[in-house]
């Protein structure tokens, strides 16, 4: 039975890698049936359940846990139990990252060195302990770094362009085209000013696989970090038989590093239960038994100093490079999001909102808020706009930065107020006709009016033009005027965070 654990492993990662994918790609507009509210096929947050990091940070930061992270209470039971099973059994961004292994392993050419723990391992709980630190100080840090929130980023932002551009090019077959828009797309607009460095950073962590077999995991994962610290308590451990002669053999399959051949010095908190081992040593001299003595992990008293250190600096650094939200105009966020201060306290800059955006309104921001709010959603009306009748980043919001409204409550939700450019807007500069903005304004009434004023074309022609006016008290910012503008490099009309254009109503 030991010989064939490993394919009972392979078969769980392969079942939660295929749920991940169905819930990530399905989190599209359900067009099925008609209704006025729009709907997923899916909820992406579901995908954040089990994330116990996130769970956590969001306790210390916000002092509120919300209910979809009660799940997460199992993973921790189950790593109390039986050890770190979620990273290699669950974690869909372990999986990838095993995957990549998998190859490196058979192309590598040199072997590395696998009888002596790396002390570079370590990392990950120092990174743990400074992304715990932050939240206590109430900056939220864990979604830059925590994996299924970096692994939702990165898909959306930069793999689902990528499929859109393959789509684009109309080289497949007529059935494969309808099967990527209906069940992977979902719309025809997917493009994000940073997708190119989430594309670097995504195949960078996975390029490091052909140095280091899952480098992302031993190395970096503050998640595998928390799980290591509570496996060191975990009863189930990998034990040897008196037969064992310490051969090696299982050293060169643990993809964890963990010295699986040393007897008296196995890291069990770094074993992933991948269960490789069992399956290599020659003389079956290993199993996994019950061992009540906690593990060793062996953290410097020095470097976990310095990791304090680097919190309180970091600390900071972002609070001191965090902008006024009255001086950024281009920080316009999603329709219900909570004040500012708290909203950078609750997002986890999981990417969910920008995902489920089904016209491209929302992407993530890179310093309209300063670096505190690197990655959080912001609206930008150059590629999109916020739909009328939408109210999906709120649904979908894991950790409530942006508060579940109806669609009636959104209608009426302020985010940003229209400007008009007269140097550049067709009425006032050339003195023709345009009414693009006011025919898109969805407002009832409409926020856009005409003043007809008599004046001269750009020919010098007299004649009466039908200027657009804003009327702040019914703008709601959702940015559709900016994103039809005929002016396409710079648009005549475009949004500011403001709300009501400063007019007091």
């Amino acid at each position: 039975m030991k010989k064939y654990s490993k394919y009972f492993r392979l078969i769980s990662q392969i079942i939660f890698l295929a749920l991940f994918f169905y819930i990530f790609f399905n989190s599209i507009i359900d067009n099925s049936g008609f209704s006025l509210e729009l709907k997923l096929k899916s909820k992406i947050e579901y995908i954040f359940a089990v994330d116990p990091l996130l769970a956590l940070t969001t306790l210390f930061s916000t002092y509120k846990l919300p209910f979809l992270f009660i799940l997460s209470a199992v993973v921790i039971i189950l790593t109390l139990i039986f050890g770190r099973i979620f990273c290699g059994w669950i974690c869909p961004f372990g999986t990838i990252h095993h995957f990549f292994s998998f190859i490196a392993q058979k192309i590598r050419k040199a072997k590395y060195n696998k009888t002596e723990f790396s002390k570079y391992q370590n990392l990950k709980y120092y990174i743990f302990t400074a992304v715990v630190i932050l939240s206590i100080m109430r900056v939220n840090v864990s979604g830059y770094l925590d994996p299924l929130s970096l692994l939702v980023k990165c898909l959306a932002i930069f793999f689902l362009p990528v499929i859109l551009m393959i789509y684009n090019m109309n080289i497949l077959s007529d059935g494969m085209q309808d099967f990527l828009f209906n069940n992977v797309l979902g719309r025809d607009n997917i493009y994000y000013e940073q997708a190119a460095l989430f594309g670097i950073i995504f195949i960078i962590l996975l390029g490091l696989n052909f140095y280091r077999n899952r480098f992302w995991c031993k190395y970096l994962c503050p998640l595998g970090g928390m799980l290591g610290l509570i496996s060191k308590y975990s009863p189930l451990k990998l034990q040897h038989k008196a037969n064992c002669n310490s051969c090696g053999i299982c050293s060169d399959s643990c993809y964890a590093d963990a010295l699986p051949f040393k007897k008296n010095s196995f890291k069990s908190s770094e074993c992933m239960l991948l269960f490789n081992c069992l399956s290599a040593c020659p003389s079956d001299s290993l199993y996994y038994g019950i061992k009540m003595k906690p593990a060793e992990i062996d953290l410097s008293k020095r470097a976990t100093a310095k990791t304090l250190g680097i919190a309180l600096s970091g600390f900071f650094v972002i609070k001191t490079g965090t902008k006024a939200v009255a001086k950024s105009p281009q920080l316009i966020r999603p329709p219900g999001s909570i004040p500012e201060n708290k909203f950078l306290k609750t997002c986890i800059r999981c990417g969910a909102c920008m995902k489920v955006c089904p016209e491209n309104f929302l992407a993530p921001s890179l310093f309209e808020s300063g670096i505190e709010g690197l990655w959080t959603p912001v609206g930008n009306a150059d590629y999109g706009y916020c739909v009328y009748n939408c109210n999906l980043c709120g649904k979908m919001c894991p950790t409530g930065a942006i508060e579940e409204l109806s669609v009636e409550e959104k209608k009426k939700t302020t985010i940003a107020t229209a400007f008009i450019d007269e140097n550049r807007c067709l009425p006032y500069a050339y003195g023709v006709d345009c009414i693009v903005c006011e025919e898109h304004c969805p407002t009832s009434p409409k926020a856009i009016y005409f003043n007809r004023v008599k004046g001269k074309d750009y020919k010098g022609r007299s004649r009466e033009i039908k200027q657009p006016k804003i009327n702040p008290e019914e703008c709601i910012g959702c940015g559709i005027c900016q994103y039809k503008c005929p002016v396409k490099d710079r648009p005549a009309i475009y949004m500011t965070s403001i709300k009501n254009g400063g007019v007091k109503v």
